[in-house]
């Protein structure tokens, strides 16, 4: 099975959900933080660092959850990752002291510095990489620096400013074992600093260095070097410099991977010769080798090669478009493979990963992807690894909505979904004001299966689309993607769920959307869903019910019926909410007021979308009604006249009429069918059973019977006080269920049978 369809293993399924849910292994205070881990509890070193490690992705790993590993009894952490930690401290790291760790990335954490190497001493003889890049303030106070690690094989000092040259020589000193260096971005004059490891090390990356032509000559004693990286940010490229890469392949016999993307290495001397052909993909002039002992290559400066690299770096770089490349896997910015290798070789690379995404970006538009799910999963990781780097997320996004298309027709590579919903959900978290940033995660989303694919994640995104509406006013087209993804979601949460998003400013939020068009006397897209989000969301919900009332819905509801008296669609949306509210029993009282019950009744006679508009008032009316004529408190109209309306309306509909409303349960009206003293009140209930039972039967004549409507029905025929045609209606609901059961009975037979 693929990479990207593989199922999550039970492992890994169990400790999301720890996280998910830190009482399952943690003791916590009042207020759910997290104080040790539980005494009977010890977490194997696979587990303990996934624990870690994914909390730190997730951005949970502050101080309180990192100490809890501190027990190297309970908790055995070996590969530790805590990249761009802005909550880890000196002091919380203390926590990690009693560990023998083999891996340790405190990469660009802002908030340590030098003095928390004190912490590794149990991991003194087990330490086998550290990487202490990116932090401006970590530079050790002295300059005899000196790392009490000789196991140590691996380290990167990269963009650590200010580190003066004796200080990179006291400490190459001290790194008897080091094979692998990273001192990208350093300022250093030349290289003389790696004099003591120049025998041992085999990879040294120096990407974004201005090296002046000493330091190349250091690079070319260095005949151990199996992986070179001299790579820049293109608009540090250094004109003239093509003719080094010759000399430095000729000097480096181990070399099997090179990166020179951005530099001018690559490029071909003015005076290369009568040999030189033109190659016209790069535009470059350029020449084959002709000698039988080398391999095949276009670029000059590779020609003395004796065998394909393994890796060659590329991007920005008019090579990375030569016919003849003299390498196995290539990074460049022209073709598919490249661009997907760049993305796996540059993850901590912010700038690079930029312009990668750009050039994914551009392929997308001319060519389709032989691989898109592999691009899917390394776009997702980029964006992850860089959360706050805006040109990162708005490039990943503009990516992955082209590389999502489709979705929303399969429900295939489950987990490659959701991983994907959290890293847009995440960059349009961290960039809420960044408008292309919105828009492009709105539009991804809206590839996807919804709700589906979002439940998961539901109360995250929600927030994520509420700040839209503060934050972009004006901007009527994000908002209206934003209102649609709203509605869909909030459609098919159960109760509690719905009551949550409610909580967080769903309903007044929407409130806003409606009282803000109402006065500039617009009625659009916007503004339609507005009312369909909060039909959504009231529907069986109380609080949210009580929550639009508190709201001044009801005023918005009235001033919406008089500005736009035409608008069928807001009338239906409208009124489909209003039926909600007068479900609730302590919110009835509220709508016995004058100004409602008059338009409810006017409204029993509208042909507004269908019946549907007519059918809702009556609805309410029905709920109204079956708390007695006692709580009937208007005198106008009253209340005899409006039952007698009612039942004209309930007579006017096709029993027929196919609907454009979902019901989850029946409850609300079943409640009705009790209430014989006011037949009326059964007429509306037993007519909406009758035709949902005779238009979707196999949707509703299940739900009637699994909610003991059968007898209820049943209950109204023995009884003397409903009229004729509530009785006739009864009786056709009953025929319809009973024909159903009997067709069911002779499929399941003829199943058998076959």
């Amino acid at each position: 099975m693929s990479l990207t369809g593989e199922p999550e293993s039970l492992g890994d399924i169990c400790v999301h959900y720890c996280l998910a849910n830190l009482g399952t292994f943690c003791v916590l205070d009042g207020a759910g933080v997290p104080l040790a881990i539980k005494t009977d509890i010890c977490i194997p070193s696979e587990y303990s660092d996934k624990l870690l490690n994914w909390s730190n992705e997730r951005g949970y790993a502050d101080g309180p959850f990192v100490r809890v590993f501190s027990d190297p009894q309970q908790t055995r952490l070996r590969h530790v990752h805590l990249h761009g930690n802005e909550k880890i401290t000196n002091q919380v790291l203390s926590a990690l002291r009693e560990h023998h760790l083999v891996e340790l990335d405190l990469s660009c954490c802002p908030n340590i510095n030098a003095d928390c190497l004190q912490h590794l001493h149990q991991s003194k003889h087990t330490l086998l990489a550290l990487n202490i890049s990116g932090n401006a303030s970590f530079p050790w106070p002295h300059q005899d620096i000196r790392l009490d690690l000789p196991r140590l094989r691996v380290l990167n000092i990269g963009n650590l400013h200010g580190l003066p040259l004796t200080s990179l020589e006291s400490l190459a000193r001290s790194l008897s074992n080091l094979t692998s260096l990273d001192v990208s971005g350093l300022h250093v004059d030349d290289l003389s600093f790696l004099e003591p490891l120049k025998h041992q090390l085999s990879s040294l990356v120096l990407y974004n260095c201005s090296l002046k032509d000493q330091a190349y000559q250091m690079i070319m004693s260095m005949k151990a070097l199996r992986h070179l990286d001299m790579s820049v940010l293109p608009e540090r490229k250094t004109p003239g410099k093509s003719h080094l890469l010759s000399k430095l392949v000729a000097s480096l016999p181990a070399l099997t991977s090179l990166d020179i993307s951005g530099t001018s290495l690559g490029d071909v001397d003015s005076d290369s010769g009568s040999d030189d052909m033109s190659d016209t993909d790069s535009g470059v002039q350029v020449r084959c080798s002709q000698d039988g002992g080398g391999v095949r290559s276009t670029i000059a400066g590779l020609r003395g090669l004796r065998q394909k690299l393994d890796f060659l770096g590329l991007v920005e770089t008019g090579a990375a478009g030569a016919e003849h490349i003299p390498a196995h896997r290539v990074a460049g910015h022209m073709t598919e493979q490249q661009v997907l290798t760049a993305l796996q070789v540059y993850l901590d690379r912010s700038q690079m990963l930029a312009k990668c995404l750009t050039a994914l970006f551009e392929l997308l538009q001319a060519v389709d992807l032989e691989d898109p799910l592999q691009f899917v999963h390394l776009v997702t990781m980029v964006m992850r690894r860089h959360p706050k780097d805006p040109n990162i997320q708005v490039a990943g996004s503009a990516a992955l909505y082209h590389l999502t298309k489709g979705w929303g027709k399969t429900s295939d590579f489950i987990k490659l979904r959701r991983v994907t919903i959290q890293a847009l959900t995440s960059g349009m978290e961290h960039h809420p004001k960044e408008l292309t940033m919105q828009r492009n995660g709105c539009l991804t989303l809206c590839n996807f299966r919804i709700p589906e694919d979002l439940e998961f994640e539901y109360q995250r995104v929600a927030k994520v689309l509420l700040r839209i509406f503060s934050n972009f006013r004006n901007e009527e087209f994000i908002q209206r993607i934003a209102v649609y993804l709203c509605n869909i979601i909030v459609c098919q949460l159960s109760g509690e769920q719905k009551e949550l998003v409610g909580r967080i400013g769903v309903v007044e939020t929407m409130l806003k959307l409606i009282h803000e068009r109402l006065n500039s006397k617009t009625c659009n897209e916007v503004m339609e869903i507005a009312w369909s989000t909060l039909w959504n969301i009231t529907d069986e919900t109380p609080q949210n019910c009580q929550m639009f009332i508190d709201g001044s819905g009801m005023d918005l509801f009235l001033s919406c019926l008089e500005t736009f008296p035409d608008k069928q669609e807001l009338h239906r949306n409208m009124l489909g909410l209003m039926g909600n509210v007068a479900e609730v029993k302590f919110l009835r009282p509220r709508l016995m007021q004058e100004r409602y019950v008059t338009v409810f009744n006017s409204l029993l006679e509208s042909e507004s979308d269908g019946i549907e508009v007519s059918y809702n008032s009556c609805g309410v009316l029905s709920h109204m009604m079956s708390d007695g004529a006692d709580c009937w408190t208007v005198s106008q109209p009253c209340r005899q006249q409006v039952l007698e309306r009612m039942v004209q309306a309930i007579e006017r509909w096709d029993i027929a009429t196919k609907r454009n409303i979902n019901y989850r349960s029946f409850e609300p009206i079943l409640k009705l069918l009790s209430d014989h003293d006011t037949p009326q009140v059964q007429h509306w209930a037993v007519w909406a059973l009758t035709n949902l039972t005779r238009v979707y039967p196999d949707k509703y004549v299940q739900l009637l019977r699994d909610e003991g409507g059968i007898t209820l029905l049943e209950a109204i025929l023995n009884n003397p006080q409903p009229y004729p045609p509530v009785k006739q209606l009864v009786n056709m609901v009953l025929a319809t269920c009973h024909q159903y059961e009997q067709q069911e009975l002779e499929n399941n037979g003829r199943a058998e049978n076959n």
